[in-house]
């Protein structure tokens, strides 16, 4: 049952609110399909905080960039002082199969490194792989 705060707004539950915390304390990589035709995507890393060395980022990327998938043409850019955007800037068959890659690469990387956020890594969205 739906229950609302005397301000008028929708009450959350106890889990809703922890599930909130840890949401605000994790790095969040969020998987994005951009449009359907033609098959656009990117990838949209989050930090709980501003980096105080956002160019570590950049660097993992282009050291994930030069080992796989040279013919997708992708790049990286910073939002804000917390958030990064990997693109794909031209729909290929090997689109999904580098965004895939480059999620695995990230969330491994950023699990390790607890300097980056206390809540984890947590990792959301999907692809439509079926429009080629």
């Amino acid at each position: 049952m739906l229950q609302f705060n005397p301000d008028g707004s929708l009450k959350l539950t106890d889990g809703q609110i922890k599930q909130q915390e840890t949401e605000k304390n994790s790095i969040i990589i969020t998987k994005e399909q951009i449009s359907e035709k033609p098959a656009k995507a990117q990838i949209r890393i989050r930090f709980p905080n501003d980096l105080q060395n956002p160019q570590e980022i950049i660097n993992f990327y282009h050291k994930i960039d030069y080992y796989q998938f040279r013919s997708v043409d992708h790049s990286i850019s910073q939002i804000d002082g917390k958030t990064f955007v990997i693109k794909v800037d031209k729909g290929s068959f090997l689109m999904y199969n580098l965004l895939d890659y480059i999620t695995m690469c990230f969330r491994d990387k950023l699990s390790n490194g607890a300097r980056f956020g206390e809540g984890g890594v947590l990792v959301r969205g999907s692809w439509a792989k079926n429009l080629f």
